[in-house]
């Protein structure tokens, strides 16, 4: 006997547990994306492809109106040569160096910023008048004559004139100055670019504006304009400098004159006419007995260099000995001994002659080594002794010397510093007098260190825009973002779309992909099989209208019904389930009419069928099957009515209905009621299949307790707008009641992006009116 505490957990009877699909294990845990191979890719971009054409139109458009609508700007570059120092034709230095920095980078850099310089700048734009130049003021944006002006020319006079409206009455008397200011800036921003080559002494002036005379005759202008300010610049730097030493000049000479007055004056005083000739003999035996005396102190430092050595019995450090051919030939007959000693005392005893023989040659030659060696120390001993008498008396010279001359020194001193400064005073009046005569020279001189390598000649075409590369780069771009904004749509929908979503994120077969009615002209309810086919099967004489169904369209709704059908049946092993449940995660999802639609197609197979109306809040199944909301459900559970009164026959053969009835007060009480149990229990008997239409899932619990009592649960899920979130909310509400879920049915499938299966050419051959199959 079935226990009484908790009436919608009874379970169903009549199914072996064999037979009956395994209980959802996998949406609560399935929430990881599947792997994405090539033809995911490719659905996505198909699936989109419309975005895909807008986005690309809009892009290539966009580009290409605005590159016609854009100034064409011509280019044109004059190249100069610049050399760190000005050609010298005459051996002397300019008054200013032109080599700012070690540094030939910041040389170049400086000549760049000098280009680019304001005042550079005001004098090219004074030179060329471009201050009355219309192009270059901006008061007409494109020569005349250019093919694209004719097109973009209204464009282009209408915003002007908006623009002028809108600046009129505000325009001041111009001061020139800021004017000129103005203009320089516009020409440094727009028009002018200094270009360096790389690993030269090479730059380039480019200018660009919409003429392209106007190009080349602006860096020409340029070109010259620089060249002449760098030979203004040194020439003004030459005329000050010699303007600066005519001044010191003057003072220069009266220093000299004073000083020879003053030397003269202190060699009449001191009866001094000359100690040149003198003063140069005591000096020079002063120095070569200083010479000397070094001399020999090196030459005893040596010597008692080698001396220490010889205390310490470092013979063999001692230079003599080390140079010294007969003890270098001695060390070497002593080496080959002891050599062929130490080969034969490893072979023969001590008493073994020619070892003897060998030993003796080995004493021998070593005494003698130590002979030779002993008389080399001998020698470096006393010449180190008369090194150092040798020093002591010399040192005794220079200092009777050194006195001898500082006597004389006493008397010259004086002298010697009037005398230099005399010397001092002249040399620096000659030079200042020689460098005055060269800065007068130089002042007339016209050499520049800039020359113009190439000339700045008129384009034969703009520079910019790159009309083709702009195409080429607005196709790419409006391509790939395309593609882009397409897979950025895919992975921000969330909504269940196709059957292999439903199978890889929540491990649920598809039992079928119901497409959506508006392909058979039906845009409102009811959208009954019955229904279209009799709207699609009527005799007319009038020409067929496109909101009537063709064959063509009906045969895929009915094909798609039949394969629910085929899935219901096959989905178990021993004997298909009897009674389902048709429900869904939230309301307008289709469940309704899917139940009704699959109870018609059952129906037409002669079988009995029954559709029973749970939804006890909100029943519309009387509306789909034209019925009236009479008795029905609520007044069978609570009794007011039998099983047989509430049982009503519709307009299909072999299709029964149970309506609503009127709406309870608590109708999850009476679903989940042992009425309800008992009523399913008859119904089995009578019909051989029933489809209960129950609430959505998620805002009501009366389908969790009813899905206890039937043999399965077909979730309808309408295609693109129920979310996945939605849809496992739902599984994990059936999993929770332990029902048995048979699949899922995509509802509303749009089959006109061909990624749903369907081969519409299939259709296109006339079919004969729809009968029982």
């Amino acid at each position: 006997m079935m226990r009484e505490l908790s009436p919608y957990l009874i379970r169903r009877t009549g199914v072996s547990p064999s037979a009956q699909p395994p209980l959802l294990n996998g949406p609560l845990a399935g929430e990881d994306r599947p792997e994405i191979g090539f033809w995911d890719l490719w659905r996505v971009i198909r699936t989109r492809r419309r975005l895909i054409v807008v986005f690309f139109l809009a892009v290539v458009l966009t580009v290409a109106v605005g590159t016609l609508l854009m100034t064409p700007i011509y280019t044109s570059e004059a190249t100069l040569l610049i050399q760190e120092q000005v050609p010298q034709v005459i051996d002397f230095r300019q008054a200013v160096s032109e080599s700012f920095s070690s540094e030939k980078h910041d040389f170049y850099a400086t000549q760049a910023e000098i280009l680019k310089s304001p005042s550079l700048v005001a004098q090219v734009i004074q030179g060329q008048h471009l201050e009355s130049n219309r192009i270059f003021t901006g008061q007409e944006k494109t020569p005349s004559g250019q093919p694209w002006s004719i097109l973009t020319a209204p464009v282009k006079a209408f915003f002007s004139t908006v623009k002028g409206v809108f600046s009129s009455g505000k325009k001041e008397a111009s001061d020139p100055a800021a004017t000129l200011k103005s203009l320089s800036d516009t020409y440094i921003r727009n028009y002018l670019e200094i270009k360096p080559v790389d690993n030269t002494r090479l730059l380039k002036i480019v200018i660009n504006s919409p003429d392209p005379n106007l190009s080349a005759q602006l860096a020409n202008a340029h070109a010259r304009a620089f060249i002449g300010q760098g030979l203004q610049f040194r020439a003004r730097s030459n005329v000050e400098a010699q303007r600066f030493l005519e001044d010191n000049l003057v003072q220069l000479k009266k220093r000299l004159e004073q000083s020879e007055e003053a030397l003269n004056n202190y060699g009449r005083a001191k009866g001094i006419i000359s100690l040149n000739d003198k003063e140069n003999v005591v000096v020079e035996r002063l120095a070569d007995l200083n010479k000397r005396l070094t001399e020999a102190e090196a030459d005893r430092i040596t010597l008692q260099a080698q001396v220490q050595l010889i205390r310490r019995r470092a013979f063999d450090s001692l230079p003599d000995v080390l140079k010294n051919p007969l003890i270098e030939k001695l060390k070497e007959q002593l080496s080959r001994l002891e050599g062929d000693y130490a080969n034969l005392s490893a072979e023969y005893n001590l008493g073994y002659p020619r070892l003897a023989q060998v030993k003796a040659q080995v004493d021998e030659t070593r005494r003698r080594l130590n002979g030779e060696i002993q008389s080399v120390v001998a020698g470096i001993e006393s010449g180190f002794l008369a090194a150092e008498a040798k020093e002591k008396e010399l040192r005794r010279k220079f200092a009777e010397q050194r006195d001898a001359t500082l006597q004389l020194k006493d008397a010259s001193v004086e002298y010697a510093i009037l005398a230099r400064e005399v010397d001092t005073n002249r040399q620096l009046y000659n030079s200042v007098f020689q460098r005055k005569k060269e800065m007068g020279v130089a002042a007339e001189l016209r050499t520049s260190n800039v020359d113009i390598v190439d000339e700045a000649k008129p384009p034969l075409g703009p520079s910019r825009p790159k009309t083709t590369l702009n195409l080429l780069l607005g196709v790419l771009l409006g391509a790939m973002g395309g593609v882009a904004l397409a897979f950025l749509f895919e992975y921000l929908d969330n909504t269940v779309s196709r059957p292999k979503e439903v199978e890889d994120y929540f491990h649920l077969p598809t039992l079928g992909t119901v497409p959506d009615f508006s392909i058979a002209g039906k845009t409102g309810a009811p959208n009954l099989l019955d229904t279209i086919e009799e709207n699609a099967l009527a005799p007319s004489a009038e020409p067929r209208d496109a909101s009537i169904p063709s064959y063509r369209s009906l045969s895929v709704i009915w094909e798609a019904y039949r394969s629910l059908q085929t899935s219901i049946l096959l989905c178990q092993a021993e004997e298909p389930p009897k009674i389902i449940l048709f429900t869904s995660g939230n309301a307008e999802e289709g469940k309704t009419v899917t139940a009704i639609n699959t109870a018609i197609v059952f129906a037409k197979m002669d079988a009995k069928v029954l559709v029973l109306d749970a939804d006890l809040r909100r029943p519309s199944c009387h509306s789909h099957l034209f019925h009236e909301r009479a008795t029905g459900m609520t007044e069978l559970l609570t009794g007011q009515r039998t099983l047989e009164e509430v049982i009503k026959p519709t307009l299909t053969d072999n299709l029964f209905v149970i309506t609503g009835g009127a709406v309870p007060p608590d109708p999850a009480k009476l679903v989940g009621s042992r009425k309800m149990y008992d009523v399913l229990t008859r119904l089995r008997e009578q019909f051989d299949h029933i489809f209960i239409d129950s609430p959505p899932l998620i805002p009501v619990t009366d389908t969790v307790r009813l899905s206890t009592m039937v043999d399965g649960v077909v979730l309808v899920v309408k295609a693109q707008e129920t979310t996945r979130d939605v849809l496992k909310e739902s599984c994990s509400r059936l999993q929770h009641a332990q029902a048995t879920v048979l699949g899922v049915v995509l509802n509303r499938v749009d089959i006109k992006n061909g990624d749903y299966g369907y081969d519409q050419r299939y259709y296109y051959t006339p079919m004969s009116p729809l009968k029982a199959s």
